[in-house]
């Protein structure tokens, strides 16, 4: 992990300076885009609305990246609006546990592929400039229960698809890009286990995500 982080701040520094060089102004450019994703999930991230988890089994932070592009359609010097479709985007939580009588681990995974929407970018000084999107995420969702009781694992997962939503903001210069979304939305979810006589239920996917990356 320690060596992935590292070589992603020296690839933002080598694209910073060779863009400084080269004296682009990417402001308003159409581009693509790589972020790693760093974040908390909400208290019942991966269970039902109505869920009540002590504070001891709530999920460690998110971690994750996506990539994309985006392409603008209206004409200004400091102002333009225009698509952004995020190509892939992956976020994972997990947390591990013991107690007196059993260990216990719970693993969350959330996938969207071909997240899209609205974008708008205003242009504070060449190469500087703050976005403002909302995206329509297809998701795939999946969490996973273990436990290890007298040395015996259990597990139940659950997985499903649906539609879930992100809003956010974010601050460029240059090619770096530092930004925050919020995503929202329940995904119903159903035990993959065939003989399980589990219902269908809707978990949340409600995160405050941090995203650190390039726009080149």
């Amino acid at each position: 992990m320690k060596k992935t982080v590292l070589l992603f701040i020296s690839i933002l520094l080598l694209g910073t300076t060779t863009v400084t060089n080269a004296q682009k102004d990417r402001a308003l450019s159409n581009g693509f885009s790589i972020h790693l994703i760093g974040g908390l999930p909400s208290g019942n991230f991966g269970l039902e609305k109505d869920a009540h988890i002590d504070k001891k089994f709530k999920l460690n932070p998110l971690m994750g990246f996506q990539i994309g592009n985006r392409w603008y359609f209206t004409p200004g010097e400091r102002f333009r609006a225009g698509l952004m479709v995020n190509w892939f985007d992956l976020t994972f939580a997990f947390k591990t546990t013991s107690t007196d009588s059993f260990d216990w681990s719970r693993y969350v995974a959330d996938v969207a592929v071909l997240e899209l929407g609205p974008v708008a970018t205003f242009k504070i000084a060449n190469n500087m400039a703050v976005d403002g999107y909302y995206n329509l995420r297809p998701s795939g969702f999946a969490t996973m229960f273990v436990t290890n009781l007298f040395g015996e694992d259990e597990s139940d997962t659950y997985s499903g698809g649906g539609i879930s939503h992100a809003i956010g903001g974010a601050f460029r210069w240059n090619i770096l890009s530092v930004g925050a979304e919020y995503v929202l939305g329940g995904i119903k979810c159903k035990n993959i286990d065939p003989e399980s006589d589990d219902t269908s239920s809707k978990l949340l996917v409600n995160s405050v995500r941090i995203m650190v990356g390039v726009k080149f």
